[in-house]
């Protein structure tokens, strides 16, 4: 008895199987894909390339979310946090995301450089830029909230003394003031009050997203004046003296320091090339001499 017809089918069945899951991976996969669209859109505080990568990364992310353990969860979302994005991008979509960029970097190097020292490099390179952004973009937004903070209790205290109530105050100094991450973080402290979060956990809750070491102290003065009774305008009126000194100190600091960081650049670029042009002439005179 001929088994080839029994062969066939066998084949012409297994790969009708394999097409049917294939398309059914393709499929989820595609719809995977079209929710990280949504993600992104909303992610509009990341940059252009990390938004493009960012649909083809929640897929991977949907993957290693049950995976991934509380303690790294935890971090990435401290360090979500201190730069603004906890609302838009979650901890495990931030990993995909590294993943996804150090294999879209990779790839591109082997395409356009071949082998696999460059890939391996570009791949590397590719982790850790997303890793660098997000360290430069905490500490702008922390330069941004010390900078902005003795304005913003100004503010307040001047709506505190002339008889208004702690909300009324930060409704004034927010409407008041330009967009700044202290202003967003502010709104988000007046829509917890309506929300039904008492005071002292809506200010805790701001010491926790912006993560500032002149709001915790800040904070809990504030906290601890309400308990007691104490006036609320004598005490931010003493934070802001406080704040605005760190300030002026803050830039005194940085003034002193500029000297020590021009070093090296006057060292390694500007002093090689003032000896250069120095020393042309006299070379050339020299060689012209013999």
């Amino acid at each position: 008895m001929d088994a080839t017809p029994f062969i066939a089918a066998a084949a012409a069945v297994s790969a009708g199987i394999a097409v049917f899951v294939g398309a059914r991976g393709l499929q989820r996969w595609i719809v995977r894909v079209s929710a990280g669209r949504s993600v992104a859109r909303r992610a509009d505080a990341l940059p252009r390339p990390l938004r493009l990568l960012l649909p083809v990364a929640v897929p991977l992310a949907d993957r290693i979310a049950p995976h991934l353990p509380l303690r790294i969860r935890e971090d990435v979302q401290r360090r979500l946090r201190r730069a603004g994005l906890e609302e838009d991008v979650l901890p495990q979509h931030w990993l995909a995301l590294l993943v996804v960029s150090g294999i879209s970097a990779g790839g591109f190097a082997a395409l356009a450089l071949g082998g696999s020292l460059p890939t391996l490099a570009a791949g590397a390179v590719g982790v850790v830029m997303p890793g660098a952004w997000l360290r430069d973009r905490i500490g702008r937004r922390r330069n941004e909230v010390m900078r902005d903070l003795p304005v913003y209790l100004d503010m307040v205290t001047l709506a505190l003394e002339a008889g208004g109530a702690l909300g009324v105050a930060l409704k004034v100094a927010t409407e008041r003031a330009p967009d700044s991450p202290l202003r967003r973080a502010f709104l988000r402290v007046q829509g917890d009050l309506r929300a039904g979060r008492s005071r002292a956990e809506a200010l805790a809750a701001l010491a926790d997203r912006l993560d500032v070491p002149a709001v915790r102290p800040l904070v809990a003065a504030l906290v601890q004046a309400e308990s007691s009774g104490g006036s609320l305008a004598t005490v931010l009126r003493a934070q802001a003296d406080q704040r605005i000194e760190e300030r002026f100190a803050r830039a005194e600091k940085l003034a002193l320091e500029a000297p020590v960081k021009m070093l090296a650049p006057l060292v390694l670029c500007i002093f090689p090339c003032t000896f250069a042009i120095l020393a042309f002439p006299l070379l050339m005179r020299f060689l012209g001499t013999d």
